[in-house]
């Protein structure tokens, strides 16, 4: 019984010799390291060129579509790739550069059917804030449809709906109640002021 007893207090004296010997170096020693943070999440930070990709914008502007080039951290979906797009177009081409594209646009949803036609849900204000002639309309239409065809793969096509419901047009002079395709695949050979160089 005697043996019994000095062994467990052999072990109660290594344990709290074990806590305070820890506790002991923890406080002269503690621990600095901090939590590895992404590099795409750390504002300031220059993201290194395999993190970006480019995206081909088509903007409308002076009666022809204008490609621009924007470099924008990397995204792997789809989808991610598709709100891109759209917010980029949406942004416009520039300052002081004339474009129908209108302001204050929200894209309040994507989707994608078993076709693959997507579905660009957008805010009234794209109704709303457009203005311009049936070239104009045309053009802006055109210049979604690029965007998008250009930048994601396997998109056959591209259907516009406001709020949630499809619209007979945004400006008066295109029907949109067919998908993008049927509407801009057609060129205006004959109107020389139409080109997408």
């Amino acid at each position: 019984m005697n043996n019994k007893k000095v062994w467990i207090s052999l072990l109660v004296v290594f344990f709290l010799a074990g806590v305070a010997g820890s506790y002991f170096l923890l406080r002269r020693f503690p621990l600095t390291e901090k939590p590895a943070v992404p590099v795409a999440s750390s504002p300031g930070l220059p993201l290194e060129p395999e993190d970006l990709f480019t995206l081909r914008i088509y903007y409308p502007v002076d009666n022809r579509l204008q490609i621009i080039e924007k470099k924008l951290p990397r995204r792997t979906k789809q989808a991610a790739i598709a709100e891109a797009v759209i917010e980029e177009y949406f942004k416009g081409p520039g300052i002081g550069v004339a474009s129908p594209v209108p302001q204050n646009v929200k894209l309040l949803g994507l989707y994608m059917d078993s076709k693959q036609i997507l579905y660009l849900d957008l805010s009234d204000e794209v109704r709303r804030n457009f203005q311009g002639d049936a070239l104009a309309e045309y053009l802006f239409l055109k210049g979604i449809y690029e965007s998008l065809i250009t930048n994601i793969q396997d998109l056959q096509d591209i259907k516009i709906l406001v709020e949630g419901k499809e619209i007979e047009t945004l400006g008066g002079h295109v029907y949109l109640k067919y998908t993008l395709s049927n509407i801009v695949s057609h060129d205006f050979k004959g109107d020389s002021r139409i080109s997408s160089e």
